[in-house]
């Protein structure tokens, strides 16, 4: 558009010079012709040369009138491109308000999912805490029994892992490995109560710990489970369970520290060598199950979904 106008205007300053260039170089050439015949003898009437004044004027009018013209198309055409702007620009913005819209319908039906699953999912945790109770109550109703020395300890904890074993034969391969995780920590447990009189004065306390922890346990496996379980649309669009995520995290940290206290009791106290490796190889169980805790809730943590801002 701009190298329109300029042309335009470059086609007018021509013009006029032009109009105003041929009369006087007419007159100027019948002043040459006049000076030139005198010279040479000849005789010469200078208005046979030079252009009437009537022509002239009329010439200026033609200039007049393709200039005007001109100017004319140039307004035809600003206004017709300002005219294709305006409507570009108005369904560009009728565009915009459609996508608004539509975007709004979207989220209104990704909250309305989203409120659906977090239902389900609620559900589903509750059923697995019914489950996971009835675990336990199968576990505390047959016992603990203290033992007598080292090889009566083995004994029982080589039973007990039998015995859960067996009671999840029939499930999946998927299955059985979650619930042996913990199965370990609660034979773990199990076995530190079991070593009361064999850990001396510290004998207490290595129980109380070994209780704590035991129902640390209960609650992590309903919220391992309902990580694992999680339905894959939810996970798709808004990532990991970060509320399971950060509630195992806690249970972790409180793990953690009663392991430390565990350790310290058995480096301060004297023990036979062949308790202080049972009780170590308890502890080794204990830790490595926080070690494995710790990376299934990083990883969860850092699962994204489509909208991960929410």
């Amino acid at each position: 558009m701009k190298k329109l106008i300029a042309s335009a205007i470059i086609f007018t300053l021509f013009c006029v010079t032009a109009a105003w260039a041929v009369p006087v170089g007419m007159a100027a050439g019948g002043s040459y012709l006049q000076d030139n015949q005198q010279g040479h003898g000849i005789m010469a009437d200078v208005h046979d040369v030079v252009v009437p004044s009537e022509t002239i004027r009329e010439q200026r009018q033609d200039i007049r009138q393709d200039v005007m013209e001109t100017h004319q198309d140039i307004r035809e055409n600003l206004t017709m491109g300002h005219e294709g702007v305006q409507d570009q620009r108005q369904a560009l913005q009728q565009d915009l308000q459609e996508n608004r819209e539509a975007f709004r319908n979207n989220d209104t039906t990704m909250n309305e999912a989203r409120e659906n699953l977090y239902e389900n999912l609620t559900a589903g945790y509750e059923a697995i805490q019914q489950e996971h109770q009835g675990m336990l109550a199968y576990v505390h109703q047959s016992g603990i029994a203290i033992a007598d020395n080292v090889t009566a300890l083995r004994a029982q904890i080589q039973a007990e892992r039998q015995t859960d074993q067996a009671q999840i034969a029939n499930l999946t391969a998927v299955q059985r490995e979650h619930l042996m995780n913990g199965y370990d920590v609660q034979i773990a447990a199990h076995s530190l109560m079991a070593m009361e009189n064999l850990t001396g004065e510290i004998g207490p306390r290595v129980v109380g710990i070994a209780e704590e922890i035991n129902a640390s346990e209960s609650n992590i496996t309903p919220l391992e489970q309902r990580i694992e379980n999680g339905n894959s649309l939810f996970r798709f669009m808004f990532g990991g369970d970060k509320a399971a995520a950060n509630q195992i995290d806690d249970q972790v940290a409180l793990n953690q520290q009663r392991i430390q206290t565990l350790e310290q009791l058995m480096q301060n106290s004297t023990l036979q060598p062949d308790v202080e490796q049972a009780m170590q190889e308890q502890i080794t169980v204990l830790q490595q199950e926080q070690d494995r805790l710790a990376n299934l809730t990083a990883t969860e943590r850092n699962t994204t979904g489509l909208f991960w801002w929410i």
